[in-house]
């Protein structure tokens, strides 16, 4: 199985039947209206809303995972999964890798957006 990337975006134009202007869009709206803000699930965490925290996680997740945000899609995943209950795991760890990748694919979708 190949290593997940950062930004895959031959994946992310594959699930939009390579359709560069609804890829473009879906980046576009990445960047702007994903509301994502590390602070808020330090603060779910802290207070120990899992459940909230899950939610919170699975909406950055699925944007990332429809333009192939690969890294972030797969850390967000591991920690919504340990959130729910459904794997055990590090949930500061966790949290502390969905942020950065996240951080890290927003760099990659700017750069690809500037090009």
């Amino acid at each position: 199985m190949e290593e997940a990337q950062i930004l895959n975006s031959k994946k992310g134009l594959d699930l939009v039947d390579n359709d560069m202007e609804l890829y473009r869009i879906l980046m576009e709206t990445f960047v702007s209206d994903t509301k994502f803000e590390p602070e808020e699930l330090k603060k779910l965490v802290a207070e120990k809303k899992n459940s909230e925290a899950a939610s919170y996680v699975h909406a950055v997740k699925g944007a990332g995972r429809q333009i192939g945000t690969e890294k972030l899609a797969e850390a967000g995943q591991k920690l919504e999964d340990v959130l729910r209950g459904k794997a055990n795991g590090d949930i500061d760890f966790l949290s502390k890798k969905v942020v950065d990748e996240y951080k890290a694919a927003l760099e990659a979708v700017k750069s690809f957006l500037s090009e």
